[in-house]
């Protein structure tokens, strides 16, 4: 009884470090590769969106260093759960995924360390993320989406290297800060979120640290959706290993114990 109470405890301790924790890389995203969907985006689906001209004209399907965006800056409030008018980036895909990357495509960020101020960090993720199930044509009442993830605050432990604290369904979440190893640097702070849900329909709108700051107008150079199952998750980090050796050990001890 006591074997089990023990481990039941070790347990405890691991799983709030695999469910929605936050790893931070210094270096570019890997590429996908196997069963991915760069999906579809759908222009103007729920509110205007606007393509931008900087190398190709965004079309938001395609990686290729273009971006399609919409203002989200002048909205009711500042939580993007409420705010009006309710408009998203919307990306369809041909199945239910658990997880999703964002390309991400900054105008007020050109790499290197974030000065430790609020407005590069809020540009930075300034995206809320959202998800939905439904046929083709659907997913366009506000009443159908899920709020999966939004940057609600940050720090800077490091400087140069905010750290941020998300809202939603607490998804496990990696960032990239060196940018994808499609198109570098131009797609600094590549995001990849893993949720318990699958959903075929993925968007984008405003973050609450882009709408404080009165810096929302989310842009995008493309989405892609995988099952994690299909693309693991990489070594734990140095923290993760300590502690569950130290549970291992402890498993051990107990054995050695019971042994006696």
């Amino acid at each position: 009884m006591k074997k089990n109470w023990i481990l039941a405890a070790f347990v405890g301790v691991l799983l709030p470090i695999n469910a929605g924790a936050t790893i931070y890389h210094d270096g570019v995203s890997p590429l996908l590769s196997g069963a991915f969907d760069l999906g579809t985006h759908l222009p103007s689906y729920i509110g205007p969106t606007t393509g931008d001209c900087f190398i190709a004209c965004g079309n938001g399907t395609n990686l290729d260093r273009s971006r399609v965006y919409f203002f989200d800056a002048d909205s009711s409030t500042d939580n993007p759960a409420t705010a009006t008018p309710f408009n998203l980036l919307v990306w369809q895909f041909n199945s239910q995924k658990d997880s999703v990357r964002l390309y991400t495509h900054q105008d007020h960020y050109a790499g290197g360390p974030i000065p430790n101020d609020g407005f590069t960090a809020n540009e930075v993720l300034e995206y809320s993320v959202w998800g939905c199930n439904g046929p083709t044509g659907g997913c366009k009442s506000q009443a159908d989406w899920t709020l999966l993830s939004d940057p609600t605050g940050y720090s800077f432990p490091t400087a140069g290297k905010p750290e941020y604290i998300f809202a939603g369904l607490n998804p496990a979440a990696e960032i990239y800060r060196g940018g994808s190893g499609e198109f570098g640097i131009v797609n600094a702070y590549v995001q990849d979120f893993t949720f318990a849900d699958g959903y075929n329909f993925f968007a984008i709108r405003g973050s609450t640290i882009a709408m404080q700051a009165n810096t929302a107008d989310p842009e995008l150079d493309a989405m892609a959706a995988f099952n994690r199952i299909d693309v693991p998750l990489p070594t734990p980090e140095p923290a993760t290993l300590a502690i569950l050796g130290l549970g291992l050990a402890g498993l051990g001890f107990m054995r050695r114990k019971r042994s006696a």
